[in-house]
């Protein structure tokens, strides 16, 4: 494989994200399907997304491997490899909420170099590669600075595991006495994005899949926060 450059690829990713948000925002129909664990869905609408951004984020690298969350995964290696979550937030889709994000991570070395996650609603495409900065429709962001006693703390239920129902709840409750607020928004790519930004101070989830946050963790830490 060729040499290539993870920030140089960032307005070509953000591209290809705007493109098949495309299919998020103008479905000609929502079809929803159960899958395994309590309250976790998909939609036609994940599987055409996803599909389309195999195939664009594919031809940007070909010789990358592709792990989505709707498809069966190799294990992770060495190769360059795109870690992806066509819809994240997809009960947020299914019900109406606009707040969902397309998330994309490329890792090399097994390690996240280049990230976005774009919220189609808004318009927004928080970007970020290691060691260029984070940035919000190409404009820097950094993490807040604020107290504890003054944050805003965004958190996740990790629902598709009910044994985790009373530790989130137990740790929510803590949060909201020692902190200013919590919000649970159902994205949890998005979430890690506003910590970014600052829009929030904390986000905690007990359980993630490596595309709810390979995307996200990067943003955090290239806008000054830790992961």
């Amino acid at each position: 494989m060729g040499e290539w450059n993870a920030a140089a690829l960032l307005p070509q990713i953000v591209s290809v994200a705007r493109g098949a948000a495309e299919l998020l925002l103008h479905p000609a129909h929502v079809d929803t399907h159960r899958k395994e664990g309590h309250a976790n869905f998909v939609t036609n609408v994940d599987l055409a997304v996803q599909r389309r951004l195999e195939a664009a984020l594919s031809a940007l690298l070909p010789e990358s491997v592709f792990i989505g969350e709707e498809k069966e995964n190799r294990t992770l290696d060495e190769r360059p490899t795109w870690i992806v979550d066509p819809i994240d937030g997809t009960t947020n889709f299914m019900r109406g909420r606009d707040y969902s994000a397309i998330s994309i991570a490329l890792l090399r070395d097994a390690l996240p170099v280049a990230a976005c996650v774009y919220q189609p609603f808004r318009d927004e495409a928080f970007t970020a590669s290691r060691g260029g900065g984070a940035f919000l429709n190409g404009q820097p962001m950094h993490v807040s600075d604020v107290p504890l006693q003054d944050a805003l703390v965004g958190f996740g239920t990790s629902p598709y595991n009910a044994s985790l129902a009373q530790a989130s709840m137990d740790t929510a409750l803590r949060f909201l006495q020692s902190a200013a607020d919590i919000r649970r928004t159902g994205s949890a790519a998005l979430d890690l994005a506003e910590v970014a930004c600052g829009r929030q101070d904390v986000f905690f989830e007990w359980v993630l899949s490596p595309w709810d946050f390979a995307a996200g963790a990067l943003l955090v830490e290239e806008a000054g926060g830790v992961f």
